[in-house]
C-alpha cells in the first residue's frame, strides 16, 4: 500500500471518528433538550396547578365573606331594636318576600342573594322567595306526636295511610327513650336498625340536625324532599298561625273549611300572602275571637279551633332559616350557605356548600 493511500484511509478514519463524535454530542445535546423540555413541562403544570390552587383557595375564602357577610346583615333585620316589642310576625313582614332587599346584595368583590323555594298560594308551583323562611311556621318532630305526624304526612301531604303511619311512628320511635315500637309492624327500634344493611341503633334522643331523618326506617330522598317545607326541628312545637301552611293546619287536625276560612282570614280580598289587606291574628288569644269575628263558625268548628289555638298556635315567631348564595363577580363561581338564627343573632346551624 502506497503512503498516499494510507494518508488517504488515515484521513477517512479520522473523519469517520469525529462523525462519530459529533453525532454523539448531537444524540446527548438532543437527550439534553428533550430532558429539559420534559422537566420545564412538568413544572409548567405542577406551578399551574399551585396557582390554580392557590386561585381557588382565595376565591373560596372571598366567597365565604361575602356569604357570612350577607348571612349576618340579614340577622341583624331580625333582631328588635332595645325598645321594639314585636307581638306578632307575619307575611306582610319585608322578611317573607322582598325582591329589592334580598337580590344581588352588592358586598366586597361580588354579592349574594337571600332565597329560598316555595309553593305559591295561588298556583300551587314552586317559585323563589327573597326572604327568609320562618322555622315556627312548621311541625317540630322533636315534639309532636305520632298522630299529629301522621295527619300531616296523609291529610295534608298525600301521603298512603299505612305509609304516613309507619313513617310518622319510625321518626317518634327514633327520639324516644325507651325501646318499645309505638306500632307492631312498619316501625323500627334498636333491633330493626341492627338488623339493617348498616347496623346502628336508634338514637333515643332529639334530632340535632334536619339530616338526621335520612337514618330513620322509611325516610329516603324522595320523601324528605316532600316534608322538608313542613317539619323541622326548632322552636318550642307551638306553630304561627300567621305564617303556617295549609298542609301543617291538615297535620294540627284541622279540617278543610276550617282551613278555608283561616287562609281566607289572613289573605284578605285578594288572596294573594303579603299584601296590604292580609289579615293578621295579633296575639294568640284573639285567633278564635278575629276569626269569629270575620266569618262564620259552625259550634263544632269553633270547639276544634279553639282547642287547637290553645294547645298549639301562636303569633309571633322566633327562628328564622337564612339560605344565601354568595358569587363572585364574574357570576361563575358560587358558594351555598345555610343558616338559622333567632331574632337575638344566635346561629343555631351553619353549613357551607
Amino acid at each position: 500500500m502506497t503512503e498516499q493511500k494510507r494518508y488517504v484511509m488515515r484521513k477517512q478514519l479520522a473523519s469517520f471518528r469525529e462523525g462519530r463524535v459529533q453525532g454523539s454530542i448531537l444524540i446527548l445535546t438532543l437527550w439534553t433538550l428533550l430532558m429539559l423540555s420534559t422537566f420545564a413541562i412538568i413544572t409548567s403544570v405542577t406551578v399551574r396547578q399551585k396557582l390554580t390552587l392557590a386561585t381557588r383557595i382565595n376565591e373560596r375564602g372571598k366567597l365565604r365573606s361575602i356569604a357570612e357577610a350577607g348571612v349576618k346583615k340579614a340577622i341583624t333585620m331580625i333582631i328588635p331594636g332595645e325598645d321594639e316589642f314585636i307581638e306578632y310576625t307575619s307575611l306582610g313582614e319585608y322578611w317573607f318576600d322582598t325582591e329589592a332587599v334580598f337580590k344581588k346584595m352588592p358586598i366586597g368583590d361580588g354579592f349574594c342573594e337571600i332565597s329560598y323555594v316555595d309553593r305559591d298560594i295561588v298556583s300551587n308551583e314552586l317559585i323563589t322567595r327573597f326572604g327568609f323562611v320562618d322555622e315556627e311556621r312548621k311541625i317540630n318532630i322533636n315534639i309532636e306526636d305520632d298522630i299529629i305526624l301522621r295527619q300531616l304526612l296523609r291529610d295534608g301531604l298525600g301521603f298512603d295511610k299505612i305509609e304516613a303511619q309507619e313513617i310518622a311512628a319510625a321518626i317518634v320511635d327514633w327520639r324516644d327513650e325507651d325501646s318499645q315500637l309505638s306500632i307492631p309492624l312498619g316501625s323500627a327500634e334498636d333491633r330493626e336498625y341492627r338488623s339493617g344493611a348498616f347496623a346502628y341503633e336508634a338514637k333515643d334522643a332529639p334530632f340535632q340536625v334536619f339530616d338526621e331523618l335520612y337514618l330513620v326506617k322509611g325516610v329516603n330522598k324522595d320523601v324528605v324532599d316532600i316534608i322538608k317545607n313542613y317539619v323541622t326541628i326548632y322552636g318550642n312545637g307551638k306553630i304561627n298561625a300567621n305564617t303556617a301552611s295549609r298542609e301543617v293546619f291538615y297535620g294540627l287536625g284541622l279540617d278543610k273549611s276550617i282551613i278555608d276560612k283561616i287562609m281566607t282570614f289572613r289573605f284578605g280580598e285578594d288572596g294573594v300572602p303579603g299584601t296590604a289587606d292580609d289579615g293578621i291574628f295579633t296575639n294568640p288569644s284573639s285567633i278564635v275571637p278575629q276569626l269569629s269575628q270575620r266569618t262564620h263558625l259552625s259550634p263544632s268548628e269553633l270547639a276544634k279551633i279553639s282547642i287547637v289555638a290553645d294547645q298549639k298556635l301562636k303569633t309571633h315567631s322566633q327562628i328564622f332559616k337564612i339560605q344565601c348564595r354568595a358569587f363572585l363577580a364574574n357570576q361563575k363561581i358560587k358558594m351555598d350557605v345555610t343558616c338559622v338564627a333567632d331574632r337575638k343573632g344566635k346561629i343555631l346551624f351553619w353549613r357551607e356548600n
